[in-house]
């Protein structure tokens, strides 16, 4: 439910309302990657792009990460002008 809540409130603009969500889940789940990745675009959305990039800079893998999903370039892009490192680079075609 944390997976689809978090990118509905960041589209209607409620940064703080999608961390409160992530700030609830267990710290054992805060750890996978899928949350890591929208706990970067929430500290996006609240301005806070040098911690958004530390999210990165960390590390981290999405396992469930649907085929031709592009979010890990797309919130790269916002972070850095840097090319996509290639531990995140699953697109199914080129930049």
């Amino acid at each position: 439910l944390v997976r689809e809540a978090v990118p509905v409130l960041l589209a209607a603009g409620r940064a703080a309302a999608a961390a409160a969500v992530l700030d609830r889940l267990p710290s054992a789940y805060r750890r996978r990657g899928r949350f890591r990745l929208l706990r970067a675009q929430v500290l996006l959305a609240q301005g806070d792009t040098a911690a958004a990039r530390a999210v990165f800079d960390e590390g981290f893998e999405v396992d469930d990460l649907r085929e031709g999903d592009e979010v890990l370039g797309e919130t790269w892009a916002q972070v850095s002008d840097e090319p996509l490192p290639a531990r995140y680079d699953f697109r199914m075609r080129p930049a």
